[in-house]
């Protein structure tokens, strides 16, 4: 009789899966995340010396320390505007590349004691050799795009 119950209770236990597969699909793309999401596109010369991005209508500076290189640890950060350091509640960061699946590399900046927000972060191996990169930040719901090329 226990065979006949697992036989009945599989087709629901599959339709429950494919529904929560779908509902976590929608939730992240409407949280900002996957390539559903539109992102304004901001040319930096070079983030080691830093970029003013706008966000809301104020400028915000983004900057990395240390050599972006695959498989070695460096720091992305991002200065909001002294009168909006406080009220700034979400940075997060994301590094892809146009046309590859990266995988999940999903970084949480967290605000130091003057109110910058840091993370450090490191890129996978792309095994095409490609060195073009995008760093994709989200902040406050405001998505940004900043491509940059890495040394070898």
């Amino acid at each position: 009789m226990k065979p006949r119950v697992w036989l009945r209770a599989w087709p629901l236990a599959l339709i429950a899966l494919i529904a929560l597969g779908y509902w976590a699909d929608k939730t992240w793309a409407l949280r900002g995340g996957g390539d559903n999401a539109q992102a304004m596109r901001v040319v930096c010369a070079s983030l080691a010396n830093s970029c003013a991005v706008e966000v809301d209508g104020e400028a915000f500076r983004v900057g990395m320390i240390g050599d972006p290189k695959p498989l070695a640890n460096f720091e992305i950060w991002v200065a909001p505007p002294a009168a909006r350091a406080k009220s700034v509640r979400k940075v997060e960061a994301q590094l892809t590349m146009e046309g590859i699946d990266m995988g999940f590399n999903l970084f949480i900046l967290r605000p130091d004691k003057k109110g910058v927000f840091r993370a450090t972060v490191s890129l996978p191996f792309c095994v095409t050799g490609r060195r073009d990169w995008n760093l994709v930040l989200d902040i406050d719901n405001t998505r940004l795009t900043v491509p940059f090329v890495t040394n070898l």
